[in-house]
C-alpha cells in the first residue's frame, strides 16, 4: 500500500515538474514597473464639524511612480507576490492665507504601499504570453506634503491605511530570463495622517510670520486604475 502511495506521489512530482518546464522551469520573479494612476483624492479637513468641508477635497490625478515587485511560484498555475511602490503627488495654489495675505504653497502627500497579492495563470495562457488575474490587501503608510517658504510639514503619528486590490495582466517572455510585463490593478485604499509644521515661524518673501502649533489631520484616496508596464526577471 505504502509502494502505491509513494508511485502516485512521485508521478504528481514528475507532472508538476513537467508543467514547470512549461513556464521556463523558473519559481523566482522580480520586477521593475513604471506606473500611470489615473485619479487621487486628498481631503483637507476629513474631520471638520461642517459635513460641506469634510467632504471637500482637492483631485491629484495623473500619478506617475515606480514600483518593485516579488514573485514565488507556489504551483503551476498560482503565484504569490509582495511589492512596494513610492507613491508623490503635489499641487501649487494660491488659497492659504498666511496674517491676511495670500501665498504661493505646495500641498500634496507621500505614500508607500506594500501589498501582498496572490496571481492565478489562466489555462489561455501560451508559451510566449502569460495572462494572469490577481488580488490581495496592503498597508500603507503616508505623510502630508505642504510646503512654502523655509517651513515645510513633519509627520507628527497618523495611522497606517488597509485596502484590497484586484488586477489583471500579462507577461510577454522574451527568453527564459527577461519577460514585459503589462497590468491593470483597481484599488481604493485610504489613508489618515497628521503633520505639524517643521518650526514655528516662517520666512516667505523676506517677512517673517508665526505659524499655528496644532496638529493637522488630512485623509488621501486613491481610487483610480493603475496601468503598469515592467521588466521582469524569472531565476
Amino acid at each position: 500500500m505504502k509502494l502505491k502511495y509513494y508511485s502516485i506521489l512521485f508521478f504528481i512530482l514528475l507532472f508538476c515538474k513537467e508543467n514547470l518546464s512549461q513556464y521556463n522551469g523558473s519559481d523566482f520573479n522580480f520586477s521593475f514597473n513604471y506606473n500611470y494612476t489615473t485619479t487621487s483624492k486628498l481631503y483637507l479637513q476629513p474631520n471638520s464639524a461642517d459635513p460641506v468641508l469634510r467632504t471637500e477635497f482637492e483631485s491629484l490625478d495623473g500619478i506617475y511612480n515606480l514600483s518593485f515587485e516579488f514573485r514565488y511560484r507556489l504551483f503551476e498555475q498560482m503565484i504569490i507576490g509582495i511589492g512596494t511602490e513610492f507613491i508623490r503627488k503635489s499641487y501649487t495654489h494660491r488659497n492659504f492665507i498666511l496674517e491676511g495675505n495670500r501665498i504661493d504653497i505646495n500641498e500634496g502627500y507621500n505614500l508607500i504601499p506594500v501589498e501582498l497579492n496572490l496571481y492565478y495563470l489562466l489555462p489561455f495562457s501560451t508559451e510566449r504570453f502569460k495572462f494572469f488575474m490577481g488580488g490581495g490587501g496592503g498597508v500603507y503608510f503616508g505623510s502630508q506634503i505642504r510646503e512654502f517658504g523655509d517651513v515645510e510639514f513633519v509627520n507628527d503619528g497618523g495611522k497606517i491605511g488597509y485596502g484590497i486590490n484586484v488586477s489583471v495582466g500579462m507577461d510577454y517572455i522574451v527568453n527564459e530570463l527577461i519577460s514585459v510585463r503589462g497590468q491593470m490593478r483597481f484599488r481604493d485604499p485610504e489613508l489618515i495622517m497628521k503633520s505639524k509644521y517643521s518650526n514655528s515661524t516662517v520666512n516667505y518673501k523676506g517677512n517673517s510670520y508665526l505659524l499655528s502649533d496644532n496638529v493637522f489631520t488630512t485623509k488621501v484616496n486613491i481610487d483610480g486604475l493603475t496601468f503598469t508596464i515592467g521588466l521582469t526577471v524569472s531565476f
